[in-house]
């Protein structure tokens, strides 16, 4: 198997920790996103995206990062997985967090974390908007956890490494998570994993 990754990715991340929890043996190939090494026409043939993370197995080639961290999953018979229908209650977290949890995040991140990286203003404004929708949802993932250890059942799953992703740059970016308390104490459990741990991206 061949990863296509970058590790300041969060989406990359999802992935990175699966291989990492259940010690897959993955090639990875670290694709230079910050010079444009997904735009070029070999890389758009394995993903017409232009997007890093892609998972190529023999004729399998996957795009899309919860997609590929479920594939990975399944190799095994670890729990990240499962062979029952929690798999759909992780599905729905995985749905929620791409559609509902990840923009606002994304679009925090970007302004306070990329932008200034690439030497232009940070817009507040955009960001006041964002975080509207993020305490929302941040609130609905909280009320949730002051229930449960883990997103899905009674154990990690690959729910947990998908939607945690997008928090990976929290602190920096400022995420307003001053009211959501049982989410800080899910991210503590998440970092108390050695693999979680291990994917977390270098100082930027």
């Amino acid at each position: 198997m061949i990863l296509y990754t970058h590790p300041a990715s969060p989406n990359c991340r999802k992935v990175d920790a699966v291989v990492k929890h259940l010690g897959l043996e993955v090639e990875v190939q670290i694709v230079d996103i910050l010079r444009g090494a997904t735009r070029t026409p070999e890389f758009k043939l394995i993903n017409p995206n232009a997007k890093v993370p892609v998972l190529v197995d023999g004729d399998v080639t996957l795009w899309e990062s919860n997609a590929i961290a479920a594939y990975l999953a399944s190799k095994t018979e670890s729990g990240l997985w499962p062979r029952t229908n929690a798999r759909y209650d992780i599905m729905r977290w995985q749905s929620w967090e791409l559609a509902h949890f990840y923009p606002p995040a994304r679009d925090i991140t970007a302004e306070r974390i990329i932008k200034p990286l690439r030497g232009l203003p940070t817009d507040e404004t955009v960001c006041a908007k964002a975080e509207v929708d993020f305490r929302h949802y941040a609130g609905i993932l909280d009320a949730h956890l002051a229930e449960h250890r883990w997103l899905v059942g009674d154990g990690l799953t690959v729910a947990d490494f998908c939607v945690a992703a997008c928090l990976t740059y929290a602190v920096p970016a400022r995420l307003p998570l001053e009211d959501a308390p049982h989410v800080r104490a899910w991210l503590g459990a998440l970092d108390e994993l050695p693999a979680w741990r291990a994917s977390s991206p270098p100082p930027m």
